[in-house]
């Protein structure tokens, strides 16, 4: 699945590259996606993502990393968050509370300042 999430990624970020904006891109990706600000918090998400997590786009863009990380896995998150900042890239699994409260476990590949000031996280289904 790791490789299917880094597809998607490369896809969006190559028709950002391409001219096509953002928030189209995001919303054609065929997997959930989040996009943060430097602060971890939610600007923009498709349908995929709030699905996934069960929050409304709205719910979402309201929302930021901290707030859907499991509270004993916050420590580790904000050391994941530092890295990905300075290494521009990240890909692995993540585990994630839905708006009901269930803990899943999803991968995902990440890439920092896809636009200026703005992160993209690509969300692979549940395993």
């Amino acid at each position: 699945m790791t490789t299917d999430v880094r597809d998607a990624l490369q896809t969006l970020i190559a028709g950002v590259q391409d001219g096509r904006s953002l928030h189209e891109m995001v919303e054609a990706s065929p997997l959930a996606v989040l996009v943060a600000n430097d602060h971890g918090s939610f600007v923009m998400a498709n349908a995929i993502a709030s699905a996934l997590t069960g929050y409304s786009l709205s719910e979402l863009r309201n929302l930021s990393l901290w707030q859907i990380t499991p509270d004993v896995l916050e420590r580790e998150a904000e050391i994941l968050w530092r890295a990905f900042l300075q290494q521009r890239e990240q890909f692995g699994t993540y585990r994630l509370i839905t708006k009901n409260g269930q803990t899943i476990v999803t991968s995902y590949a990440a890439r920092t300042n896809v636009v200026r000031g703005y992160h993209v996280s690509v969300l692979g289904n549940p395993t």
